[in-house]
């Protein structure tokens, strides 16, 4: 993810300047999602299995990782079924397993 890079992605705050956005980013709707990669507010993933994987993992440490971000820690079977949502959630999309 971007915390990594120089220079560094400081997200809503570099139009506010208030100290609680940095990090924050504004969430994209789910319509189409499917067909909008690459993903995230800097294209670091390029499949949503990617994004899913991030997120089970509970996300990247670092110094403004929202207290409520942690492991979701789901199987496999829930992992293709958060996918087959998204799909769902795209028109005319159709997920490959």
């Amino acid at each position: 993810m971007s915390w990594d890079k120089e220079p560094r992605d400081l997200g809503r705050y570099e139009l506010t300047g208030r100290d609680e956005d940095k990090g924050r980013f504004k969430t994209p709707s789910l319509r189409n999602v499917a067909v909008t990669a690459p993903y995230m507010h800097d294209g670091t993933f390029r499949t949503l299995e990617e994004v899913i994987e991030f997120y089970n993992r509970g996300g990247q440490t670092n110094p403004y990782l929202d207290r409520t971000i942690r492991p979701l820690g789901l199987p496999k079977r829930e992992k293709l079924d958060l996918i087959a949502l998204l799909h769902a959630l795209t028109s005319d999309s159709v997920p490959d397993f």
